[in-house]
């Protein structure tokens, strides 16, 4: 034998692999996106693209915000959300000495996102689901020293950034994986407990930052802030330290994509 496949082979093999691709494509089309307000973030800033959201600080952990989902959602999948990171490979942002040598190095930091109810009052009620990762996050590119002098330092880029350095992170993995999201939901963020480094994480917001004229102006959000997919039922509220904060949020609501298989 030559190892020629036999004809009469070659027609079972080719329904095999079509099966098996059709397969495929509905297990994928399965998934649905139902929430995102990724719409809601400036693609570019002065001409530039965005690399700085406005972003709470893990003094204000755990952070987020009360989501609707777009139908009855199914069983969680991943959730993917933005951070800004002002970690420096050496230095300070703050000091101005932030130098990033090689600005594709990347450290490691673990973060947890937490899916809960909600309560009659709008505090958050039974835990749904939640995940651990860690994530490879980009450091702070180096300090630009022609940028002007803020109360949090020189930035960094040419829209002379002076927050963090904005990526984006997804949650692949929850527990349990069976959980069926509600039809609203607080999804909130944060580091975790057994993150003991100096790093600076941040989690990111709609609104980006344009420049510094004496005070930090900012690039409002796209669509009035309103979500592609689902809704936002307090644009005006966010949960800050796990506790609903009423009033002043609105275009500043945690940045975040949420799929679920029926």
């Amino acid at each position: 034998m030559s190892g020629k496949i036999p004809t009469g082979r070659i027609g079972l093999v080719a329904v095999l692999i079509a099966v098996a691709a059709l397969a495929m494509s509905a297990s994928a089309s399965a998934l649905t996106v139902v929430y995102s307000n990724f719409n809601t973030v400036p693609g570019t800033v002065n001409g530039h693209p965005d690399e700085d959201t406005y972003s709470a600080a893990p003094f204000e952990f755990p952070f987020g915000g009360m989501v609707e989902f777009s139908h009855r959602p199914g069983t969680i999948k991943n959730l993917t959300t933005q951070v800004d990171s002002f970690t420096c490979e050496h230095g300070q942002y703050n000091l101005e000495n932030c130098y990033t040598g090689r600005p594709t190095k990347k450290f490691s930091y673990e973060l947890m996102a937490e899916i809960y109810e909600v309560k009659a009052n709008n505090e958050p009620g039974t835990l749904v689901a939640y995940s651990t990762a860690t994530f490879k996050i980009p450091y702070r590119p180096t300090t630009n020293v022609s940028c002007p002098s803020t109360p949090e330092g020189k930035g960094f880029g040419v829209n002379c950034d002076v927050g963090g350095y904005l990526t984006q992170v997804e949650f692949k993995h929850f527990t349990p994986s069976s959980a069926v999201l509600p039809e609203k939901a607080i999804i909130e963020l944060r580091d975790t407990p057994s993150d003991s480094s100096s790093d600076v994480v941040n989690i990111g917001m709609q609104t980006a930052y344009k420049e510094w004229n004496g005070e930090f102006v900012p690039e409002p959000p796209l669509e009035e802030g309103k979500p592609l997919i689902g809704h936002d039922p307090l644009p005006e509220d966010a949960y800050v330290r796990g506790a609903l904060s009423e009033n002043g949020w609105a275009g500043y609501q945690p940045v975040l994509q949420v799929v679920a298989k029926p």
